[in-house]
This record gives structure tokens, sequence and C-alpha cells, in this order.
């Protein structure tokens, strides 16, 4: 090796040391009681310990953001927020980038009938990026909030209306909403299984499902630790054999539930679900509820029939949540005619204590492309 190469090889180690990282804005989750207002710091984290400065880049849709006034950014003493934030880009001034946000008393658009709230998700949000002072800005952040009392991200109780639902596979049925009451399902919506297609063996050639509407679908990363809760019932069907389904000769397990990512896996694509082996049903109503971690019976489409589904790893999971394409819920359970309804649908994210936020290792980009958990 010449003396050439030796220099540039010294250089390049003490361009590597001397490399700035960007920061991260990271994304964080809390808990706000209607009519309340919570102070938040929108400090980013720097890999070169650099102070950052934050700015608003999209509003919430419901409730205000402020700067902080003088008197508490200086003091501590209420008020807490000063002037509103009314537009974006907006540099945040306070110490350690806190600002203020103001949940409504009331909502009464969810009341309303006619109403197209049910359109949105139940989790307010808004986003940000940092910077530490060098020309490189972060990607956006995004910091939700949900209420102290459900914590729902989003949710669908058919109060009114279908919401929008739709069902998939081997079904003409369109979803019905029943406004009525049947024992724990009350405004409900279901669907019937009207067309029977089996093979020479009696099994499906292809399965039912509900399909989750659009508000289910995007980034939902602050769903990580959380849970997926719903009720199905049955008024038609013979559930003493469940569909136990077979494509040719290969076994294939059902799953109770499907989340579908387009652009995970460089866009390959990523499907995780929850076998229905793990769960049970029966036709009589039954509550579900799910927790949203890599090691709670989740599993990953090997997207090769000679392999097995198996438990994905925190990355591809949290990925999968961080960019949702669409969500399916069996409806098929037998080989026969059957109707199945469903009703109360959560997501429900962790506890905050204060302020959730999803593992740090997975916060490298935004979508969880980049991860080292």
């Amino acid at each position: 090796m010449t003396m050439l190469h030796f220099i540039l090889l010294a250089l390049l180690e003490l361009w590597v040391a001397n490399a700035q990282h960007a920061p991260l804005a990271l994304h964080h989750l809390h808990e706000v009681a209607n009519g309340d207002e919570v102070v938040i710091s929108l400090r980013g984290h720097d890999l070169d310990g650099d102070k950052t400065h934050a700015t608003i880049t999209k509003l919430p849709r419901v409730g205000e953001l402020f700067q902080l006034s003088h008197v508490f950014d200086k003091h501590g003493y209420d008020p807490k927020a000063g002037s509103p934030i009314t537009s974006v880009p907006t540099i945040i001034s306070g110490k350690d980038s806190r600002v203020v946000y103001r949940r409504p008393k009331f909502d009464y658009r969810i009341h309303q009938i006619g109403s197209e709230s049910w359109k949105e998700r139940d989790a307010v949000q808004f986003e940000y990026t940092v910077n530490d002072g060098n020309e490189e800005e972060s990607q956006a952040g995004t910091v939700t909030f949900v209420s102290d009392t459900t914590r729902q991200l989003v949710s669908s109780d058919f109060r009114f209306m279908d919401e929008g639902w739709k069902t998939v596979g081997n079904t003409k049925s369109n979803v019905r909403h029943e406004a009525t009451r049947r024992g724990e399902m009350n405004n409900y919506i279901y669907a019937v299984d009207d067309l029977i297609d089996v093979d020479a063996e009696k099994n499906d050639r292809q399965l039912w499902k509900f399909l989750l509407p659009e508000k289910y679908t995007g980034w939902y990363g602050a769903w990580y630790g959380g849970t997926f809760e719903f009720t199905l019932s049955s008024f038609s069907g013979d559930y003493s054999g469940v569909n136990d389904h077979w494509v040719g000769d290969k076994h294939h397990p059902l799953n109770l539930v499907e989340i579908y990512c387009e652009s995970c896996d460089l866009f390959k694509g990523a499907t995780i679900a929850f076998p229905l082996s793990a769960q049970t049903f029966d036709g009589q109503t039954t509550q579900y509820s799910m927790t949203m971690t890599e090691s709670a019976g989740w599993v990953k489409d090997p997207q090769n029939t000679l392999y097995e589904w198996t438990a994905p790893t925190r990355c591809s999971f949290i990925e999968v949540l961080s960019g949702i394409s669409n969500v399916t819920i069996l409806g098929d359970f037998t080989n026969w005619y059957e109707s199945v309804s469903i009703d109360n649908v959560r997501w429900v994210a962790a506890p905050s204590k204060g302020r959730y936020q999803i593992p740090l290792c997975a916060q490298d980009t935004p979508n969880c492309r980049k991860c080292s958990c």
C-alpha cells in the first residue's frame, strides 16, 4: 500500500468519525381527557448529542396547538398556552421545543345522524420535524393523542350505518347494517355466505372475509403494544366442524385476522396474521382481544407455499403497522352457508404512562424500513 493510500484511508476514517448524523423526530403517543391540555416536548433524538429544534409540519385535525406562554416557558406558571399555531411550517420557540395541545370538551359530530365522522380515526395526530443546526432536516415524526378513557386509535361501533365495511372473497353478499340489539350485539353489521364453491372433497376453494374501510389503513406505528378488539356472532350455520381449509392436497390453517402492507420489504409486500388455531369460534357471541406485539401469537406469510408461517421479527411487525394497506377479518368459518355478524371493533393503544413511544430501534425511518431491533 502506497503512502497515498494511507493518507486517503486516514482522511476517510477522520471523515467517518466526524460525520454528522441527521436527528430523529420521534413518534410518541399521549392520553388527553376531553377539555384538557397537555404540554409535550418535541426534542429530537440526536446521535451526536446536539441540541435540536422542532418545526410543526402538519396540524391536528381536532383540537389546537399553542406555543408556550412566556411566563410558563421561563417560570413554570400558568397559563401554559401562548399564541396559537394556525399554519405550517411553524418553528417552535419554547425551551426544549415544547408545545401545548388542547383537546375540545365535546366533539358534536360523532353524535349527529348523517355526520361523516365515521370516516375518521378516533386518534388525533400532528407531524413535526427537527434539526440540529445543520442543513439536513429530519424526516417527519408523528405525535398521536388518544382519549384517556378509551385509548382508541380507530373504531367502528356501527351506531348509524355500516361505515364503509365490505366483504371480499367467496360471497356475493354485501355487508348489511342491523340497527337492533341481539344480546351483546347492538347496532352491528353482518354478511351471509350465499355462494358455495367447494371441490370434490367438499373443501372451500375460496374464503370470504370482512374488509375494513380506509380509515384502518396508513401509519399505525403507535398501535404497537396495544390491542385489536372485536366481537363476532352468528345466527345461522353449522359450526360442529369449523372450516378446515385445504387447497389441493395442502392444508392451509385459517387466519382470523390478516394485515397486509404493500410497501413493506422493499415493496415486495408483507402480511402478518393471527391464526384461528390460537382462538376459537363456534357461532356463539365471542369477544376477541389480540395484543399487537410480535410475540403474541402473530405469524408472517413466508410468501412461499413450501414454508410455514412463523413469528415475525419486531422490525417486520412494526414495519407492517407503519404502512397498513388493508385488513381482513375471517367470516367463512364453515364449508356451507353461514351468517356472521361483527361489532365493537377497536384498535386500542397501550397505556402511555405520560408518554408512550415505539422502540427507538424501530425509528431510524418513519416507516420502520431501517430498523435495528
